[in-house]
């Protein structure tokens, strides 16, 4: 796959991922289907478009199955997009571990089968597309140190696991990412995934989270104080949103629109972030599979929010399309 082109001094770089997953939205072991992949090639065709080179986050179960892979090859042939590795701890081999909400979260696994299970996802990604993946995201964000441990292991050599401002904790045990950096920073298996580790041999791009408003240090810890305080607290966290004062948005158009995202893009950049990095889920792709896109009407939404984000930035700022590799081969 080739490099991006090198950006200008004053380029953004812009990524797009997709979370490549079976169409079981509640985490199952069995009956699992991959009806959404063949979406895919529509997908691949819009981003052509509009000159995007995705970076596939593909798990176990779409790697395993023929006609998906079939997809995931035509759709990343070529350079179209690149294909990294996304591990769902519940179904992805060995599983020795009890089927229980915190072990969902892959953190929570004990060091050597968090190792196991993604040296398995990672021979059969080599095995089935025949490119070695260097790009990891953890299902349902549940990245740690024992995780950067087994990815180093493994030879990967970016994650983009890490939300900024968000706790998973109260998801059965996930980590909390507040405090995290916005920009890229380098991980290492002895520190907090929240902590810059200048020696560390992979390198975290995180998402794209933040606030309508700035400074972000300020509105941060009122934002949180808002969703633990008590509930009259937490309804005010969400009229100061409605009247425009300030909201948490997160660059997905499962969870924000075209304005919304823009106006987050602005509080980055202005932040100093130097990438932008728009992700959803391929289940998002079809009607009924996510708790995001209920009808078809809500997927053609998703197609024309996401056509007006990535039109919105380039009239924003000059910008370069990157996958993830790509992206990181510049910003590390």
């Amino acid at each position: 796959m080739g490099e991006p082109s090198a950006p200008c001094s004053d380029s953004v770089l812009v990524i797009v991922s997709i979370d490549t997953e079976e169409d079981n939205w509640q985490r199952s072991r069995d009956q699992v289907t991959v009806e959404n992949i063949g979406e895919l090639r529509r997908l691949a065709a819009f981003f052509d478009r509009l000159g995007v080179r995705p970076t596939y986050f593909t798990t176990y179960q779409v790697a395993i199955d023929p006609s998906a892979a079939d997809v995931l090859r035509e759709v990343s042939h070529g350079g179209r997009g690149e294909i990294g590795a996304h591990l769902h701890p519940w179904n992805t081999p060995p599983l020795t571990e009890a089927f229980v909400p915190r072990n969902s979260m892959l953190n929570n696994l004990p060091p050597d089968l968090q190792l196991a299970k993604l040296r398995r996802l990672t021979a059969t990604l080599e095995e089935v597309f025949e490119v070695t993946p260097r790009a990891f995201r953890a299902g349902r964000y549940g990245l740690g140190r024992d995780t950067v441990a087994a990815l180093t292991c493994c030879g990967y050599r970016v994650d983009s696991s890490v939300t900024p401002f968000v706790s998973w904790e109260k998801f059965d045990d996930g980590p909390s990412f507040v405090g995290a950096p916005l920009v890229p920073y380098r991980l290492a298996p002895d520190c907090d995934v929240r902590q810059p580790a200048p020696d560390g041999d992979l390198l975290e791009i995180p998402l794209s989270h933040g606030f309508s408003r700035g400074p972000f240090p300020f509105w941060d810890p009122i934002r949180r104080l808002f969703e633990v305080a008590p509930c009259r607290w937490f309804r005010v966290a969400g009229l100061a949103a409605r009247a425009g004062l300030v909201d948490r948005i997160t660059l997905s158009p499962e969870l924000a629109s075209a304005a919304e995202m823009l106006t987050l893009s602005r509080r980055l950049l202005e932040h100093g972030v130097r990438h932008l990095h728009l992700s959803w889920h391929s289940s998002s792709l079809k009607p009924d599979l996510s708790p995001f896109v209920a009808t078809a009407a809500d997927v053609e939404r998703l197609y024309r929010t996401v056509e007006a984000c990535l039109e919105g930035l380039a009239k924003l700022t000059p910008v370069t399309f990157a996958t993830v590799s790509e992206a990181a081969a510049v910003l590390g």
